[in-house]
This record gives structure tokens, sequence and C-alpha cells, in this order.
């Protein structure tokens, strides 16, 4: 399980007296006065609440370190917030809300056989957007708000969401286990929710030594399979609590004032009787307090990544500030604290500690001392030796939208946040007018001289067939690289087979072992035989056969437009309308809009994009920094992320991240 997953589950993980503040304002940008504005410090914490001033402004004084929710709501306007991780010693200032017109979500609730469960309860409802954040309605309940309820005909309506949003929610029921909802729209009105009675899970919550029933203790269940759905309960006056889970493999942990569990408890819910109990124990705390710094100028460390494990188990995980700083509240015994990654950083040698805590008072660390990891300096070249200027070059590994442009003398610089597990760094070139590309490796001993030379780039092609020989369009096709030294697959690339289940990749890099591996939706691949092209090959792969009959995978398969019109106009007013050319239009979650955003500005200043119109379009509401960048909110038509169309608006190509020049070299402006 990802332990910066884990970090979110806690109310805080360190104690701290952090400033939260910032502004609520409109959709327009105008300062929203009296706005009631909460504080949660994660899902186990308890909702702080201040108003905005007449400038919009709020602040929070005395804020725990760790992920934190801001929300806020005002009269004519829907719930608006975000999420921010808060590091030990630092504040986070000049955060802005913005709140948009209101909206609704309805639907209705029933059991396995269909019928109405009435009393039902929207408990949560996470806006989705660049930061995602959860609206606790079951906590709001105490502070004047109405928690959605299900009527006898098990119809529900969650109101005050922001009009255009994108939502998910989760629904409980004292009889039934809880269940989530993803990806729902606001403005839905046939949102349908399926409980089960699931297992009732009764528990006690005991000091370590057993002689203590812990009261008031926030039990946190995370369903260890995607999408990690979490549940939230208490312990009562006698250290009891009872929840009902679906079947299912979970992790828990209890956390009280004083005490808490060493690490993240496992426990399988098999289903196989109605009924399960479980004993948790928690222990006595003591703050871990450390460092980490730059080995050579001593100067702190911002944004290292750090994990805590006790007994062998996950506990969290945090993020060093400025100061370089970061607390742990560790369990009685062994504790092992690790420095996972730091940007721009090598791993040290010994990347933990391990130490035994005893309760109560402070433990000061020994610091993490860090090497600073080199620029990587790469010269493209073409077949004559000659500087390639303008080179599109983009990093496959460590996997990131970073990509860059080579200068006059066909070199580059980039960094690296951190190094992959083989210690290379592997990346795609290719010459910016004309068919060519390669791949390359570097290292940190040749991080300042590498060169790589650009070769003619081949043509693939094949058919993804069922089992029974149906063709399967929409099915997944890329390929993977066959001589890796990391446990991670390397893709080179991703297409999505058209009409007739036909898929062709014109950018293929000569002299490299790969496979193509296919998917039409579930588990289910498909592999090719192993290739390795000549420059300015062709190749017909031939039938990729993925094992599942054709009538199940119509019900998986994804979604081709390749030959359609795409219409990512939907919803943009026409004075924003721009005269027709070739453009590639990226879809990315909100969450990740600054980076889509930072690819799209630096590859489209290669000679071959830049006649294009690039086009961003989140699932949700972005801040545009960059007006050369059209953004739009919407979700993708189809299996693909990203779609090249030509003047005429027909989709040409379609794959994920930026598209190969060589593709767009073909994409006339007559369409």
């Amino acid at each position: 399980m990802n332990l910066c997953a884990i970090a979110v589950l806690i109310a805080s993980l360190a104690p701290g007296a952090a400033v939260v503040s910032g502004t609520v304002t409109g959709s327009g940008g105008q300062p929203i006065a009296g706005a009631r504005v909460f504080l949660e410090p994660g899902l186990g914490g308890t909702l702080s609440e201040t108003e905005s001033g007449a400038d919009g402004s709020f602040a929070f004084d005395a804020a725990s370190y760790g992920l934190v929710g801001v929300f806020a709501i005002a009269d004519g306007y829907a719930f608006g917030g975000l999420s921010k991780t808060i590091a030990v010693h630092d504040d986070a200032t000049g955060l802005r809300i913005v709140l948009q017109p209101e909206g609704a979500v309805s639907g209705k609730v029933t059991d396995m056989k269909g019928e109405p469960i009435a009393g039902a309860r929207v408990t949560r409802v996470l806006l989705m957007g660049e930061s995602p954040v959860g609206i606790p309605f079951a906590k709001l309940s105490a502070l004047g708000f109405e928690e959605p309820v299900s009527d006898s005909e098990g119809r529900f309506t969650a109101g005050r969401l922001p009009h255009g949003g994108k939502i998910a929610l989760k629904v409980g029921h004292t009889a039934h286990a809880q269940a989530g909802i993803q990806d729902v729209a606001v403005g839905s009105k046939d949102v349908r929710v399926q409980l089960s009675p699931g297992v009732l899970v009764q528990g006690t919550v005991l000091s370590r030594d057993g002689e203590r029933a812990v009261a008031n203790a926030a039990i946190i269940l995370r369903s260890a399979t995607p999408p990690h759905d979490t549940a939230v309960t208490k312990t009562d006056l006698s250290g009891s609590f009872s929840i009902r889970l679906n079947p299912g493999y979970y992790l828990y942990q209890a956390a009280s004032v004083e005490l808490r569990s060493p690490g993240w408890e496992k426990l399988t819910i098999t289903g196989r009787e109605p009924s399960q109990r479980v004993t948790l124990r928690v222990a006595g705390t003591a703050k871990l307090i450390g460092d980490v710094r730059d080995a050579e100028t001593k100067a702190p460390i911002p944004g290292a990544r750090l994990s805590l494990v006790a007994f062998g188990s996950p506990v969290a995980a945090v993020t060093t500030g400025s100061t370089g700083g970061y607390e742990f509240i560790g369990a009685e015994g062994e504790n092992i604290v690790r420095v996972e990654a730091a940007p721009g950083y090598a791993q040290p040698e010994r990347p933990y500690l391990t130490l035994q805590v005893e309760q109560g008072g402070e433990v000061a660390l020994p610091t993490f001392w860090l090497v600073k990891l080199p620029a990587f300096r790469l010269q493209v070249i073409d077949e004559t030796e000659a500087a390639v200027e303008g080179a599109l070059v983009r990093i496959i590994r460590p996997g990131q939208y970073a990509c860059h442009v080579t200068g006059p003398d066909g070199t580059v610089v980039f960094d690296v946040a951190s190094l992959p597990q083989s210690g290379r760094v592997v990346g795609m070139a290719e010459h910016p007018t004309r068919n060519l590309g390669a791949l390359f490796s570097m290292g940190t001993d040749r991080a300042a001289d590498a060169r790589v030379q650009v070769l003619p780039l081949a043509k693939v092609s094949g058919t993804i067939v069922s089992s029974s020989g149906k063709s399967l369009p929409g099915a997944t096709v890329g390929a993977l690289f066959q001589e890796d030294a990391d446990d991670e697959p390397l893709p080179l690339w991703r297409t999505v087979a058209g009409k007739d289940g036909l898929f062709a990749w014109s950018a293929a890099v000569p002299y490299l072992p790969m496979v193509c591996i296919a998917s039409a939706g579930g588990e289910s691949y498909g592999r090719s035989m192993n290739f390795n092209l000549e420059p300015d090959a062709s190749a017909d792969l031939g039938k990729i056969v993925v094992p599942v009959d054709a009538k199940s995978s119509r019900k998986t398969a994804g979604k081709s437009l390749l030959g359609e019109k795409l219409n990512w106009r939907s919803g943009q007013s026409k004075a924003s309308e721009t005269v027709a050319r070739p453009s590639i239009i990226l879809y990315a979650p909100a969450s990740e809009s600054a980076m889509a955003l930072q690819m799209l500005a630096t590859a489209g200043k290669a000679p071959q994009a830049a006649r294009f119109q690039c086009v961003l379009v989140c699932d949700g509401p972005v801040s545009v920094t960059d007006e050369s960048i059209l953004v739009l909110q919407g979700t993708a038509p189809g299996t693909a992320s990203t779609y090249v169309l030509d003047a005429k608006g027909t989709v040409v190509l379609e794959t994920w991240g930026f598209p190969p020049l060589s593709a767009l070299a073909t994409i006339g402006a007559e369409g």
C-alpha cells in the first residue's frame, strides 16, 4: 500500500501550530465575505471553523501538520475547497478557495434485490479538481448542515455541489456496508447506489498490555484493493466499535489522543460468516524529530519524503518543508524511519534509522545527509553527426510529463527528481522535421557528456483479435522494451486499435528488442512475438490474440475515435473558437493539469508542433497559468488521453502523452 496514501487517513501525524490562510472568491475573482470556512485534519479529525472577512480572507492559527482539507460555503454558492499538505515548521498561506454556482446530484439507493432503502446517508462527497477535497456531510450535520438522506422510495438529493463539476460520493446505512460511487457529474439525476448487508465487524480497542479499554478512538479501515475505499468509526465508552464491511482485504488502525496502533493491521473479511470480531491494541507514543540536509552545502532539503514503520507495519509518511525538518508520532517499541526520496537527490547508502521508542517525550534523530544528483546534459546528432537543433527530448523513466527542446548546439540540460532502480535515466529524442528518432539511456557517470544519434524510425502494424478470431476495436496496444534492468516494464508507445481491430504506429525506434502487449479491458492480455526493427522498416505483426471471447470484450474494451470528428469545443463559446487548424487535444485529471500544461507549452515549441493548436481538457476546474494553451473542462471521449486532429477536426492519431513529431509531420494544414 502506498505510504503517502496512508498519511491522509489519521487526524494528524504530528501536532503542529501551522497557520492556514487564504481568500474565498467567486469564479470571477470577487471576494466573498461571510463565507463559512472549515478545516479538516484527516478523515478521523475534528472540523475547525472560521468565517471569511470583508475582503474574503480567512485564517486558522493552529492547524496540524500533514494533509488537511480546507473548504468553504456561502449563501448562493456551492461548496468549494482544496487539500493541502503542510510540512513541519511550515505554514500554508495564500490559498484560494473558488466557489461556483450551486448544482445537485440525485439518485436512488437500493439493496441487492433492487428494493429501495430508506434512511441511507450520503456521508461524504469528494469534489474533484486540481486538488480534490472531501466534504464530510456526516461531520457537518452537527454544525447545522443537513446530511442527505434517502426517503421511503430510496431517493436522495445531495445539493450545494459545484455546477459543472465531478464528484465521488459515499453512502452509508446502519444495516448495510458502505458503498462508494466514482466519477459522478454534478447535475446527474439517476445515480444508482446499491448496498449490500456486508459483514458485521465488531471489535475492541485495548491498551497494549490488554488491561484498559480505549474510548473515543478513531478506527480507520481502508480497502487494500482499488478504489481503496475508506470507512471511519469510533469506539464507545467501553472501547468497542462495530461497522459493516463488504468482503475483501483491508488495512486498519486506531488512534486516540495519547495512544496509537503501532502500525496498520491486516484484516480479511471472507463473508463466510455474517459477523467477525477483531481486537486492536494501541500503545503509548513519543514524538520523533529529525531533518534532511544537503551533504555539501549543509542546507535543508525541502520536499524529502520519509516513512515510518513500526513492528514491520507501515505507520505514516511525511514530507519535509522549508526547514528540512520532519516529525513523526512513533509507538512504543521498535520504529524504523526511512528517507524514501528527495527531489533532485540520490538515496543515501543507508537510507533508514532503527530506534527503540519509549512512551512520552521527544526523540531527536540523526540528520539524513543527501548528495545532489547532477544535471543531465544530452546532445542530439543526426546520421552525419551534425547537431540537431529543435529536437524534442522526452523522459520515459522516471515516468513524468517532462519534455525538452534542444538548443542551437543540439544539446538539452535537464534534471530528474530521482533515479530509477537501475540508476539510469531513459528517454526518447526526435528530429524536429524528419522522421528520425532514438532511445537513450544515461547514468550519473556520463551525465555531462552523453550523445544520442537519431535514425530513421520504423513502422509497426497489426490486428487485435479475441480468442475466437473476432476483431477487437478499442483495444489498447503498446510496445515494451525487452532488455531492461528495472523491475517495471519500460513503455515505448501506446495507441488504440481502430475499426476491425487494426492498429499502426509510425514512430518505432529501430535496433530495440521489443514486444507488443494488447488489452481489451479486464486482466487479460495478448502478446506479440518479439521483434527488432531496422531503420525505416515496416513490420506487420499479424494477429495479436487477447484471451477473451468477443461478447465479453465488448463490455470492457475501450473506444476508438480514429477517423471520426471530435467535438472538443463542446461547451465553448463561439467567441473563443479559433480558425480551424490541426489540433492536439490532451485530456488529463485536474490534479495533473500543471504538469500537462508545462509539457504542452514546451513540446509545442518544436517546429512540427508549432502548427498545431494545443488544447488541455481537464475533468474539473483548473487555474490557467499559460494563456497560449486553451484549457477546457471535460473528460476523454474514448480510451486514449491524447487525440491528434487534422484541420477538419477528424481524429488521425490516438495515444497518451505528447504525440510523436513524425506523426505530426504527415498532417497538413488542409487536413
